[in-house]
């Protein structure tokens, strides 16, 4: 007996059932007839892989539309820091992330990438709920309310890395922050445990331009550059931004096989530029997908950053032929998991069952369809997303979240506003 079974389902443009059992696809054929627990009918709908979300700080959906209109470093010093000096624990970080969670299931994504603090907390919420997330302690030169000095980061982040190594839903790994906010010495021994675990290290990387002209003015070199001469570029590196990289940098990128992690939504908003991604998926560097954190973007919604990718990358190159349908629909999903060696990001037998169901039919500016995949592209919002599968369990069906008590949660968000929004008034 299958644990799910989907009938009717189009792919490749055949209509297939698809069996599900123990998280795992497990038969992809017509007309199967052995029972399951439970059957959804996709007759008419738009079956895929769920996405992958490979760069965002989940907890700070608590902080989301706060800071408009500032530049990158502005919006962090004068906005982001403070009122995380006064407000981030362990409560904070629970409940903003299972709101992240929330809409991110919603929204069709199963896994995460995310950076921030008491990251046990983000674990316990990821186990809870169902997904799956690649989980890091940000790793800082300056004081927070977490750490004090680069040592301490480094304890705490270890120390997450012995609990949850072997976890099922959780790939601890390496968060220095960036180039700008760790020195060498730090980005060394971040290196060292890095190693010392076999641990991804996740960074934030030329995000700006200001922030390259600093680190030029520092390092003499570009940060991708400097990077490679400490030796912390490897197929377990993954880079958030990249948005200004030179053309020794993309090749730096290529060799060392990094995944470079483009974030167009908030890049736009923060006036940080455009990231030519194009050009580097033509020059071999593993890309993929992220929403970064909700209060820089305003949304976590995979479909929107990925028709936001495609059509920037048009309109960048002045060329219709960039980033096709197949390739932006493979940066926001299939990319992501196979960065973390990940079975899944593909609907094919003996892959994990990350799976979502979308009806386009109830939505009159949906139609008419003429193309599944153009429609997912350019003109699909979430609102469409029915179901939601992670692993071989349905997360959300129809406008029900069967892991998460929404009210309860909803409760915690109003009650998190109303202090936020006093300490800003």
């Amino acid at each position: 007996m299958f644990d799910i079974l989907i009938k009717n389902a189009h792919l490749d443009g055949a209509v297939l059932d698809i069996g599900i059992k123990d998280g795992v696809i497990k038969s992809i054929k017509q007309n199967i007839e052995e029972p399951a627990k439970e059957t959804i009918n996709a007759k008419d709908k738009i079956v895929m892989s769920a996405f992958c979300n490979m760069h965002t700080h989940a907890a700070m959906s608590l902080l989301k539309g706060i800071g408009q209109d500032l530049t990158l470093m502005d919006w962090l010093q004068k906005v982001i820091w403070p009122l995380e000096s006064k407000f981030v624990s362990k409560e904070f970080v629970k409940d903003g992330t299972l709101l992240a969670a929330a809409k991110m299931i919603r929204g069709g994504t199963t896994f995460f990438l995310d950076m921030y603090f008491f990251e046990e907390e983000v674990a316990n919420v990821v186990e809870e709920v169902g997904i799956r997330a690649g989980i890091g302690f940000g790793i800082l030169d300056f004081p927070t309310k977490v750490a004090s000095t680069p040592k301490e980061y480094l304890e705490r982040a270890k120390y997450f890395l012995e609990t949850f190594r072997s976890h099922k839903s959780v790939i601890p790994v390496l968060c220095p922050h960036s180039v700008y906010t760790c020195s060498k010495d730090t980005l060394q021994k971040s290196l060292e445990l890095a190693k010392e675990f076999d641990a991804y290290i996740h960074m934030h990387i030329s995000e700006t331009r200001k922030e390259v002209e600093g680190i030029l003015e520092k390092y003499s070199k570009r940060p991708l550059e400097y990077l490679d001469e400490i030796g912390i570029l490897s197929d377990k590196f993954i880079g958030a931004h990249a948005v200004h990289l030179n053309e020794d940098e993309v090749s730096i990128a290529s060799q060392r096989k990094i995944t470079v992690v483009h974030c167009p939504d908030s890049n736009l908003k923060l006036g940080s530029g455009i990231a030519p991604i194009w050009e580097y998926v033509k020059k071999g560097v593993k890309v993929a997908l992220g929403t970064d954190g909700e209060a820089s973007n305003d949304n976590l919604s995979m479909l929107e950053e990925m028709s936001i990718m495609a059509k920037l990358q048009k309109g960048y190159f002045e060329d219709s032929t960039a980033m096709p349908v197949n390739t932006a629909i493979d940066i926001a999903t299939k990319n992501g998991f196979e960065a973390f060696n990940i079975k899944a990001g593909i609907i094919k037998e003996g892959y994990d069952a990350d799976i979502l169901i979308i009806n386009p039919n109830e939505d009159i500016s949906n139609i008419p369809i003429y193309n599944e995949k153009a429609l997912l592209l350019y003109s699909l919002n979430e609102s469409s997303v029915e179901t939601t599968i992670a692993r071989g369990k349905v997360l959300y069906h129809k406008g029900e979240f069967r892991t998460i008590d929404i009210e309860k949660l909803k409760f915690n968000v109003n009650r998190w506003k109303e202090k936020i929004q006093s300490a800003l008034a």
